[in-house]
């Protein structure tokens, strides 16, 4: 899958006044650990620790790529490219790695599910230290017992390879029933994944206890006893959410490393998936950074672990022994809107009351940390608050204790700022029409006059189709398959109708899937060719609404699986009126 991970954050541009924050905080495992800053791994599609080579891990590209191995040490810095001799890269979707000191290339992707040359390549595990090339030693092909699948998990158990398909309802553990040298295997079903489904990456431990399986937005952890895979698959797993978008899981020890197309890499200890405490947003401006100078004696910088929570990361810890302690802390943002402002803050038995304050106004209720253990990164949603553009002030105040707190400590590792106008609901839609094709009656857009709603036109296959109403979900994202159509290379149309009480600058904030023109009034605006998967306020596009009704048309092409939109205005004051067409 080609899909370009984007961020729901709404990047914030900050002057450190203080300090930078200290190494020795590390990285928590809502952040990503690394990041694979070669140019030539594009889609991490699969990864697994080496066995043999402390500190090495192996990642590969999928469909359409060279067939390169990367090694890369975990932060992601590439350490070695190895071409790989004797197999083509037409899918590539997974990695394993067994005792044998062997890598395991999955050529298993099968997004159509009519690929008959499924396989599975072995090459000796190559020295990253020295090594430029790796022979295949073996490929076994293979098919499925009934229906043929689409698939991206692989790992491989006591020498076995073992395939986890990816399908909507359901995901089907599968594995070869012997090993044979370029002859077709059929698969034996050992069992399905309590759970689990639409999986993109599998996993298992060195010592064969645990199986992981992730998708784009979870991670299920089994238990094996008595190495029965079947029993285990189907037995309760941990299961934690996640928004890493997943692509690739591996073990080290017990602990996890993910990859996602995007390049991202994340380290997620043990400890935490068995406790099934919930994963932060990855993208939070850290507090340190936000720091404003002031007395130091109200506050310190104190790691995880000084603070009795063993992972990396920290956060900035007021002081617990009264209350009315507060922190200083500046954002800037580059347009004035409604935002929603949440923190990632700490909870334990000495944590008392926080109370946000920003530019003056306080934001929700006082936030109550205490808990009975400690635990870093609980996300708190203090409440929406109009930002101005440029710097704003934010306290953060220690205000009292719970009657089972110990003490008044506040810890904020982080924020999330996000953009909290009111998203588009209602449009009038029109479509699906042949992408591409010079000859289609489409919908003429200008500025000299609004749009005919009532109009027919001609699309797809030559059926007549004509505007019609159509509604968003609650989360503001405008699903153009269930109101156009099933169809891909195609293009839609949309239409909604903005009031501005006068002229007003403001900034359309758009997320689509894929490719998509704006046009305000008759006029575009923008335009922008992409392929990537739907995510809310991705384009930020400056403009100026009039006075009055504003129409408001976009063009989106449907490519591969989703088709959306999302839309919305910067709208501090509340002021902006929607409608799907001009007369109601």
């Amino acid at each position: 899958m080609k899909l370009i991970l984007s961020t729901l954050i709404f990047f914030l541009t900050i002057s450190i006044v203080l300090a930078e924050e200290p190494s020795s905080f590390g990285t928590p495992p809502w952040q990503p650990t690394g990041k694979y800053t070669h140019t030539d791994i594009r889609e991490s599609s699969g990864i697994v620790a080496s066995r043999q080579f402390e500190g090495v891990y192996w990642t590969l590209n999928d469909s359409g790529n060279p067939a390169v191995l990367y090694a890369t040490k975990r932060n992601g810095e590439l350490i070695r490219e190895i071409q790989v001799n004797g197999a083509r890269n037409f899918d590539w979707e997974a990695l394993g790695i067994d005792d044998k000191r062997q890598l395991w290339i999955g050529d298993i992707g099968n997004n159509s599910r009519m690929r008959f040359n499924l396989s599975v390549a072995v090459v000796k595990e190559p020295n990253p230290n020295t090594d430029t090339e790796a022979d295949v030693i073996a490929k076994y092909p293979y098919r499925y017992p009934d229906n043929n699948v689409d698939a991206e998990g692989l790992f491989i158990a006591d020498g076995i390879p073992y395939i986890v398909s990816k399908e909507q309802t359901r995901a089907v553990l599968y594995r070869f029933p012997e090993l044979k040298v370029g002859t077709k295997q059929v698969l034996e079903q050992v069992g399905e994944f309590a759970g689990a489904r639409l999986v993109t990456g599998a996993g298992i431990s060195e010592d064969g206890k645990r199986v992981a399986v992730c998708t784009y937005n979870s991670l299920w952890v089994y238990n094996i006893t008595a190495g029965n895979l079947a029993d285990a698959i189907e037995g309760q797993p941990w299961e934690l959410r996640h928004n890493f978008q997943g692509e690739a899981i591996c073990f080290e020890g017990h602990n996890l490393y993910l990859t996602n197309e995007a390049r991202d890499i994340y380290a997620l200890p043990q400890f935490w998936y068995e406790k099934t405490w919930k994963i932060p947003p990855k993208n939070t401006q850290s507090a340190v950074s936000l720091l404003v100078d002031q007395e130091t004696d109200m506050y310190k910088l104190e790691s995880y672990r000084e603070s009795g929570i063993d992972i990396d990361g920290g956060h900035v810890a007021l002081n617990g022994n009264a209350a009315g302690v507060e922190v200083h802390q500046k954002i800037k943002v580059p347009y004035r809107n409604l935002y929603q402002i949440s923190a990632i803050m700490t909870r334990g038995p000495e944590y008392g009351l926080a109370e946000l304050t920003v530019n003056g106004t306080t934001v929700g209720q006082p936030y109550d940390c205490y808990q009975d253990e400690l635990v870093a990164g609980t996300l708190v949603e203090f409440g929406e608050v109009p930002l101005n553009q440029g710097d704003n002030h934010i306290i953060l105040k220690s205000v009292g204790k719970s009657t089972e707190s110990t003490g008044y400590k506040v810890g904020i590792d982080s924020y999330q700022v996000l953009h909290a106008s009111p998203f588009v609901r209602k449009y009038m839609v029109l479509g699906p029409f042949p992408k591409g094709d010079v000859n289609t009656n489409i919908p003429t857009i200008s500025p000299d006059q609004p749009l005919n709603l009532n109009e027919t036109y001609t699309g797809l296959d030559g059926k007549t189709i004509r505007w019609r109403e159509a509604e968003t979900r609650t989360s503001g994202m405008l699903d153009l398959r269930s109101n156009i159509g099933m169809n891909t290379n195609v293009v839609g149309y949309v239409v909604t109708y903005v009031y501005a009480p006068k002229v007003v600058d403001t900034a359309m904030l758009l997320g689509s899937d894929e490719t998509v023109t704006v046009w305000l009034n008759g006029t575009e605006i923008h335009r922008k060719r992409v392929y990537r998967r739907i995510t809310p306020d991705v384009d930020t596009i400056p403009c100026q609404l009039k006075a009055g009704w504003n129409e408001v048309v976009c063009s989106v092409e449907q490519n591969s699986w989703t088709w959306a939109l999302y839309m919305r205005f910067t709208d501090a004051d509340g002021v902006f009126k929607y409608r799907p067409r001009l007369q109601e």
